[in-house]
């Protein structure tokens, strides 16, 4: 049993060679991350301002109406 030959060698070099490669990758993620997060942030805010727009909308159509009627009015009452 011990006159095998082991089928692969992974020696320490290796190792550490394929770690730093995963240091290097998790940098580049995380940068990532960071600006996938700057670009959330910045879509919410667009979101929410969208939003707000879309709910003042009716608003400000229901005060127009009645500032036209009371033109009309006051056009036709003297």
């Amino acid at each position: 049993m011990t006159d095998e030959k082991p089928y692969a060698v992974i020696t320490v070099a290796d190792v550490y060679g394929e770690v730093r490669s995963m240091a290097g990758q998790l940098t580049t993620i995380s940068t990532q991350l960071a600006a996938m997060e700057k670009r959330v942030a910045d879509l919410e805010r667009r979101a929410d301002a969208v939003d707000k727009w879309r709910h003042a909308l009716p608003v400000s159509t229901v005060s127009a109406l009645i500032a036209a009627v009371a033109a009309v009015l006051a056009a036709v009452l003297g």
